[in-house]
């Protein structure tokens, strides 16, 4: 694996500057903020609503280049608890939740709080928006249904147990999983139950939704498929260790981490192994997937990046980052971007792993980020959610 590694000069885009407001920001007491008036407030180039950017998780936002040069931290939002998630951007709107059990509606540009919605338990998984509605799962163990425009509740749903994987919104459908060990359909318009299905172990990631399928990962090691209209089992495959991540799909095929130390490439349809790959450490995120590539982090600190083009991949390059790497990296035209638990965020180059910045506060970063065409938001442990812009 070590022949992979890029031969590189780490150079800091980021303003030094930049890097000293990242870690005096927290120190100062946060400046009060009043939120640029909905009509006046341009949406951002670039959605990301939803974890993995789309009901297939895929990571991957081929129509934008995500925030690359001159780059500087433009605002912190402070909660009262872990930010263990990653933020969703949609229209002109920013959602994050946090360990204090709170739902929180930002202004993208200021950071200023549009409304916020508080549940009886702590939220570690990220919203879903569609609609002008707010999905979100609590530790409560309910899925709530939240007006976007102003946080109201429209309904909630009950699933048994504690939630920790973000729903999937796919047509009159909102997938969730739970602790309880099943996932869910729910009906978006009411939150009435549309079917169950058990599992062996806890839901902890998102439903991809693809094709006539859906997929999803359990911890009693195994991927399932599933009927959307009544939830019945198509096909599954078991892997050596609990799958915590969300699967990915994309050209027929079903891209997933495990425990054991393995991404898999299962085929969409029957769930036979395509190939897997050794990444010397725990997967706990999800991959992203472009055309080409497959990134994936590992609890090794590795960012790899692994080539598409045949049934025995090779790996292009392998980037370590100081730290674990727990969260999902997210991939742009142009750029792909991981967190560490070291507290450092990275942009890469896709193609042969070269920096393109890096920047650093003091709190470990546990989840990916939303990314727009100049801004990139992400949350971390200090409790704080970090927008870092182009300048």
């Amino acid at each position: 694996m070590n022949a992979m590694d890029p031969v590189v000069r780490r150079r800091t885009l980021l303003a030094a500057a930049g890097v000293a407001l990242a870690g005096c920001v927290g120190d100062d007491e946060e400046p009060d903020r009043e939120p640029t008036p909905d009509e006046e407030r341009e949406p951002l180039t670039g959605s990301w609503p939803t974890f993995a950017h789309d009901k297939a998780n895929t990571g991957y936002a081929s129509e934008i280049d995500g925030p690359y040069i001159e780059i500087g931290e433009d605002w912190v939002f402070e909660t009262d608890g872990d930010i263990t998630s990653s933020p969703a951007i949609a229209g002109n709107s920013l959602y994050v939740a946090s360990t204090d059990g709170s739902v929180y509606a930002i202004d993208p540009y200021v950071g200023a709080e549009i409304w916020s919605f508080e549940t009886a338990g702590s939220i570690t998984s990220t919203p879903a928006v569609a609609d002008k509605t707010v999905y979100v799962g609590s530790g409560d163990g309910n899925l709530y249904a939240l007006d976007a425009d102003d946080g109201s509740e429209k309904w909630r749903f009950d699933t048994g147990g504690r939630i920790g994987a973000s729903p999937t919104v796919d047509g009159d459908s909102v997938y969730i999983g739970s602790v309880s060990n099943a996932v869910f359909a729910v009906d978006r318009s009411d939150g009435e139950l549309q079917w169950r299905f058990d599992t062996g172990g806890s839901v902890l990631g998102a439903v991809a939704r693809a094709g006539d399928r859906v997929y999803v990962g359990s911890g009693d090691h195994s991927v399932y498929t599933l009927d959307p209209v009544d939830g019945t089992e198509r096909w599954s495959f078991r892997t050596q260790g609990n799958v915590t991540g969300a699967p990915v799909v994309t050209d027929e095929t079903v891209y997933v981490g495990s425990r054991d130390n393995h991404v898999y490439a299962l085929d969409a349809d029957e769930g036979d192994q395509r190939w897997r790959f050794d990444v010397n450490g725990q997967i706990q995120g999800s991959p992203a997937v472009t055309d080409e590539t497959l990134f994936v982090g590992s609890s090794d600190g590795s960012l790899y990046a692994i080539e598409l083009n045949s049934d025995d991949p090779d790996g292009r390059w392998r980037y370590r980052t100081g730290g674990p790497i727990t969260a999902s990296p997210a991939a742009t035209a142009t750029n792909v971007f991981v967190a560490s638990t070291s507290g450092n965020f990275f942009a890469i180059h896709p193609r042969d792993g070269a920096d393109v910045w890096r920047f650093e506060i003091d709190a470990s970063i546990q989840e990916g980020p939303a990314v727009s065409e100049q801004w990139l938001y992400f949350g971390a442990s200090d409790g704080a959610v970090h927008a870092i812009r182009s300048g």
